[in-house]
């Protein structure tokens, strides 16, 4: 499965390396937004937000240096010096979010932002506060000039891949997304559930 999201992530976004650190399974029914144990199922996240700012992603990639990369290709971590020539080329935060249920999502789907109707004056910082460390995500002001989509009922063999960071500052870089109640959502439909797998790509990788 992790070979698959990354063999996806490669022919999306063009990425050289691909490397997966990280996934969530939600649900409508569940009320933590965050699974803090192993194992554990968290909440939709009604919240319009983008996962990392222009800050904090780098910091993010040298914690993950530190804590250890698993390379597939060289059956290893990375050590810190790897991470850090990697670094300092370009690279990006992917997530990957899809349905687990024979069934298609009807409640509480995942909707994202135009990123060319939303500037960067329209942004703002809150930081998330966990055991170990201190991250920083992005919300927005509300403006009626945003413009949102999302994909109905969808089923579990359709996923949604999206950058929430990009060093590369020439194009989008940060797509805000949120669950969300939907008006249309029958009342007998089953609760959403759902994973989200997150990925740091580099491009131009040294060889």
């Amino acid at each position: 499965l992790e070979q698959l999201g990354m063999k996806l992530i490669k022919e999306q976004s063009g990425a050289d390396r691909v490397f997966i650190f990280d996934h969530t399974v939600r649900s409508s029914e569940a009320k933590s937004l965050n699974a803090l144990e192993a194992g554990a199922t968290a909440a939709a996240v009604p919240r319009v937000h983008c996962d990392y700012t222009a800050v904090g992603a780098p910091v993010r990639l040298k914690q993950l240096g530190k804590e250890g990369i698993n390379s597939l290709l060289r059956s290893r971590d990375l050590t810190e010096e790897e991470v850090k020539e990697l670094a300092a080329g370009r690279f990006s935060f992917i997530n990957v979010w899809r349905g687990i249920n024979e069934t298609p999502i009807y409640r509480m789907p995942l909707a994202m932002a135009d990123t060319r109707t939303v500037p960067s004056s329209d942004f703002f910082t809150y930081e998330l506060i966990f055991p170990d460390r201190v991250g920083q995500n992005y919300s927005l002001k509300f403006s009626e000039e945003h413009k949102w989509y999302y994909y109905p009922k969808m089923k579990k063999e359709e996923c949604l891949v999206f950058k929430v960071y990009d060093k590369h500052e020439d194009g989008p870089r940060f797509v805000f997304h949120t669950a969300f109640d939907d008006p249309m959502t029958p009342p007998n439909a089953p609760p959403r559930e759902s994973i989200e797998v997150r990925a740091i790509v580099f491009f131009d990788c040294p060889h």
